[in-house]
């Protein structure tokens, strides 16, 4: 079994922040990935055929002085929009037939189904709602490679 992890970060959702099976991907160097890269264009030097692809992208824009901004960055409403999209293309490039993807998105800013039609490459299987409050919601959703040609 190969893993991907397009987000990193630091790794919140691991049990294991090490696993062995898993590439640590983030494009920001002090979170100490596997390999520093963007994602909308994942370097040749990743590898192939990943059977799992974890995928926690920026999900809202929270203003360029929030404290979520100066811990994951400062990202637009339509840069993360076009960073998901390439991203789903990317990982469908570098993963194996069949593959899987668990996707994290929370709907503070921008709605799931908003964020699905972006995965024109991935099949949504099941999901999972985890209640954050009132404003917004978490989902956690598994996605299966599609092969469009």
């Amino acid at each position: 079994m190969k893993i991907l992890d397009l987000t990193a970060g630091n790794r919140a959702i691991w049990y294991d922040k090490r696993n062995p099976l898993t590439t640590f991907l983030d494009k920001r160097a002090e979170v100490k990935p596997t390999v520093v890269c963007d994602t909308r264009k994942i370097p040749d030097n990743v590898g192939t055929g990943f059977n799992l692809i974890c995928y926690d992208p920026p999900h809202m824009n929270c203003g360029p002085n929030s404290d979520m901004s100066r811990t994951y960055g400062y990202h637009k409403t339509d840069e993360i929009l076009e960073s998901v999209e390439a991203t789903q293309l990317e990982a469908h490039r570098v993963s194996a037939p069949n593959a899987l993807m668990a996707l994290k998105w929370n709907t503070h800013d921008i709605k799931l189904e908003r964020v699905l039609k972006l995965f024109s490459h991935w099949q949504p299987l099941f999901g999972h709602l985890t209640k954050d409050g009132a404003r917004s919601q978490t989902y956690w959703v598994l996605l299966l490679r599609i092969d469009p040609w």
